[in-house]
């Protein structure tokens, strides 16, 4: 379950487990998960609301709303009780309401992000150029990576921890890929033990409002490379 933005900008340590996240994968499987997401064109933003969802709360969900089952069916598969069931869909309906990402803010979302606009985010990050990068968020940008629960929310923070973790991110490269279907997605390489040579590190997936960067997923995991058919290593 997200937590609200940090008040205090500090390099983020603490995680959460891999089942408290939707990770992106190259094409739309046939999960529950999916379906929703294609039945309400919302792509990776509404997995970002998903993500708001502990893995429980996010079953019932998807089961109620999506395939329409009853309490009762669902209560018989999740193994709980009718009553359990409605109580963790109040719940989850709960804080979909209180979530920023709501329905109403993905209908202003841009469908794709402008090419350009990666461009010039690839651009500023390989430089390290923290004052062009912020200037590519919107004024409510924020930035999550899982599987760390801290996520950064303003520009003002977001430039306090890009100068907090320069020494990591500085001597980063990025290579195209998609997610998810065919989204546009960016695979950051960051220096790595051998000095000729980066690794993988994280997925950003980047979602747009008025041309500009409104969310930066981060997915910090180097297992998500090889699914989706990225090198193990790329030269400096």
């Amino acid at each position: 379950d997200l937590s609200d933005p940090a008040i205090k900008i500090v390099e983020p340590n603490e995680t959460l487990p891999d089942s408290s996240w939707i990770w992106p994968s190259p094409e739309f499987g046939e999960n529950p998960e999916d379906a929703l997401v294609r039945k309400d064109t919302l792509q990776l933003c509404f997995i970002a609301l998903l993500q708001t969802l502990p893995p429980r709360q996010r079953a019932v969900l998807i089961l109620k709303d999506v395939f329409e089952w009853s309490s009762k069916q669902i209560a018989e598969t999740l193994g709980m009780s009718p009553a359990a069931a409605n109580s963790a869909l109040q719940r989850a309906r709960e804080t979909m309401d209180r979530t920023r990402l709501r329905s109403d803010e993905f209908s202003k979302m841009d469908v794709n992000p402008d090419h350009n606009l990666l461009s010039r985010y690839v651009e500023a990050f390989e430089q390290f150029d923290i004052q062009a990068l912020v200037s590519l968020f919107h004024e409510e940008g924020c930035m999550s990576m899982p599987p760390f629960a801290m996520w950064i929310s303003g520009q003002e923070d977001l430039s306090a921890f890009f100068a907090l973790t320069r020494w990591h991110c500085e001597g980063s490269k990025f290579l195209p890929t998609t997610v998810n279907g065919g989204y546009p997605a960016l695979a950051q390489y960051v220096p790595g033990k051998e000095a000729s040579v980066l690794v993988p590190w994280g997925i950003h997936v980047i979602e747009v409002k008025d041309s500009r960067i409104f969310h930066v997923q981060n997915f910090i995991n180097a297992k998500l490379f090889s699914r989706l058919g990225l090198p193990e290593q790329i030269d400096r």
